[in-house]
């Protein structure tokens, strides 16, 4: 999508990064192109309303609305427990209802759960962690667009 031109790396912001694992190379590409990166410690650190809200704000300059797309990875796998690659201090629920109800009040094209696994899941739990973010995405939309109405 960068090499179209349709996507501008300023644009993107990455929340909830928190492995070793990644490596160094990817870190500096994201800084090279201008992806912002906020880790998980950040999102500890600064809270997640901070966070979302300088997101929201990079991927809506000069955009038509935004993309939001949140692998489950990202989450501490003791509560959302259906993820290929469980790492320990990732995001709680609370932080990600938090910043889905703020991101969902934006300008949004399109949503996604992505790496959910159903074999490492315990009693659906991941399953229904990833339903209620699709349901509060949709919520948010639609207070939106109920303002929209009401505004006419």
């Amino acid at each position: 999508m960068l090499e179209t031109g349709k996507i501008a790396p300023s644009n993107i912001t990455v929340i909830g990064i928190r492995s070793s694992r990644n490596a160094i190379a990817e870190r500096q590409l994201a800084e090279r192109l201008g992806v912002k990166v906020f880790t998980s410690t950040d999102v500890k650190r600064l809270g997640m309303a901070a966070v979302v809200q300088e997101a929201i704000s990079r991927a809506t300059q000069g955009t038509q609305g935004l993309y939001v797309s949140l692998d489950i990875d990202c989450m501490e796998p003791a509560l959302v427990p259906s993820q290929k690659a469980p790492e320990v201090w990732g995001l709680t629920i609370d932080e990600i209802f938090l910043a889905l109800q703020a991101l969902s009040r934006q300008p949004f094209i399109g949503f996604d759960v992505c790496e959910h696994s159903p074999h490492y899941d315990v009693n659906g739990q991941g399953a229904q962690f990833c339903a209620r973010t699709a349901v509060e995405m949709l919520g948010g939309l639609a207070l939106r667009r109920k303002r929209e109405r009401a505004m006419r």
